[in-house]
């Protein structure tokens, strides 16, 4: 079986948005906690939406991560407490972010699973991203295209 997910994949997933939140929700509850007692009047509500804009941000891009193999022809995404297997057959889009950090690829599926009709998993680091998709976007989306022609 081939691990296919970055080694970081559970740092960026867990503790990464955990300390991140963390921190600026006690920062944020502090100044409010502090009253109106100097300037942190202003301040504390750009505290509070950047709280709640970056926990988006972070949700959106890490904490959905899925760990990915590939395991003959097929998929195995784990989310680090249940694990599924999808044919690569069933694999019908495979596209890769530009320009972010960490890299991030979306697998989309022809039918629904257990995690939905599309995961995101975070690829191997690597050291020249250019401006161009991870390389692994490619071959994962050559791979299904071969097994859906079979």
């Amino acid at each position: 079986m081939r691990n296919l997910s970055s080694d970081w994949t559970w740092f960026h997933k867990f503790v990464f948005p955990g300390l991140w939140i963390s921190a600026f929700t006690i920062v944020t509850v502090g100044m409010f906690l502090q009253g109106e007692k100097d300037q942190a009047h202003d301040v504390r509500w750009f505290f509070l939406g950047m709280t709640i804009v970056g926990a988006t941000f972070l949700y959106w891009s890490v904490i959905r991560l899925k760990k990915v193999s590939l395991d003959g022809d097929r998929l195995v995404v784990s989310n680090y407490r249940r694990e599924i297997q999808v044919p690569l057959r069933d694999v019908e889009k495979v596209t890769g972010s530009v320009m972010m950090n960490p890299e991030l690829i979306w697998v989309h599926f022809r039918h629904p699973t257990d995690f939905g009709t599309k995961i995101l998993f975070m690829p191997p680091t690597r050291l020249w991203r250019g401006f161009s998709p991870h390389p692994m976007a490619a071959e994962l989306r050559a791979l299904a295209e071969s097994a859906s022609r079979s």
